[in-house]
């Protein structure tokens, strides 16, 4: 009998082994899709003010970065992921959003850098709260 109860015991912590680790690899996921999306966008920036002209290419890539960052983070950060998804719609059509615009809907991109950061560090509380 007190075998089979340590068994169970050794076969349950298993399975939560197992999930924090799945966890563990959907958080890096989504760390890595938005700071692809962040590097993508500073980068295309940088390129604009060195003279480059706006390039839809890259404004339809920055959507699909924007929105799979967004993907990811729904499990982690909700509030975080609507804000990519914003950004991403923003990227369909930049030219219609001001300033204003975007302070609003909280996609500057200065805030969005600090969030993420702060979603990197050990003590993070947020992620894992839906």
């Amino acid at each position: 009998m007190l075998n089979e109860i340590l068994e169970g015991l050794r076969n349950m912590l298993g399975h939560i082994a197992t999930a924090t680790n799945e966890r563990l690899q959907l958080k890096d996921a989504a760390l890595r899709a938005i700071s692809y999306a962040l590097d993508e966008t500073y980068l295309y920036y940088r390129d604009i003010e060195h003279g480059h002209l706006p390039n839809r290419d890259k404004e339809a890539a920055l959507v699909k970065y924007w929105s799979a960052a967004a993907i990811g983070l729904r499990h982690f950060d909700q509030n975080l992921a609507s804000i990519c998804d914003n950004k991403a719609e923003y990227w369909v059509n930049p030219e219609n959003y001001n300033n204003a615009d975007i302070e609003r809907l909280g996609i500057e991109l200065h805030g969005m850098r600090k969030a993420y950061r702060q979603m990197l560090k050990p003590d993070n509380r947020t992620f894992g709260r839906r």
